[in-house]
């Protein structure tokens, strides 16, 4: 398939068709995590592994350290409950691979030098702006909630199960004495 503004139209309106159908899938119809993609149906997979090691690329790229992290798994996890993002997210890097095998002639996770990864990046940013957006945005938001990653932080985790940070005595019960 050469790599057009069509064919990239096209499969985006696949995709995004494509995901309404696959929410209206009964939850046994969802396949589960394998290392060479999800199938959601019979025969339709979604996250091959080379989308896989790509995915992993642009987090680890966008918020480093998302790799060691266990970013891939935790990302697998997220797609493989929720079909339709992951049919959205899936054309998403689909488009990420094919414009940089159109530049480069590789795809994005061979990519090693970090000019290379910016300017694939810097396009798919703009040219695909939604899936970067809402990709980045998970990231991020997996990233800071990942209780390994707060420690680097010198965060402590959330104050409740710890006690009431703010107060000398922890809230009484409003009612009878």
């Amino acid at each position: 398939m050469n790599p057009t503004r069509r064919n990239f139209i096209k499969t985006v309106a696949f995709g995004i068709l494509g995901s309404e159908l696959i929410l209206r899938l009964p939850p046994k119809a969802i396949g589960k995590v394998e290392d060479n993609g999800i199938e959601i149906q019979k025969g339709y997979k979604i996250f091959s592994s080379e989308t896989q090691k790509s995915m992993e690329a642009l987090a680890d790229t966008l918020v480093p350290g998302a790799k060691d992290m266990g970013i891939r798994a935790i990302f697998m996890n997220y797609v493989s409950a929720n079909p339709g993002m992951g049919a959205f997210f899936d054309a998403g890097f689909w488009n990420l691979d094919t414009v940089s095998k159109a530049k480069f002639k590789k795809p994005f996770y061979k990519l090693e030098k970090k000019e290379d990864k910016k300017a694939i990046i810097d396009h798919v940013s703009v040219a695909n702006r939604v899936f970067f957006h809402r990709f980045r945005e998970m990231v991020i938001k997996f990233y800071y909630s990942n209780p390994s990653v707060w420690k680097r932080l010198s965060y402590n985790g959330p104050p409740q199960p710890r006690g009431f940070m703010d107060y000398y005595l922890p809230p009484q019960k409003v009612g009878k004495k």
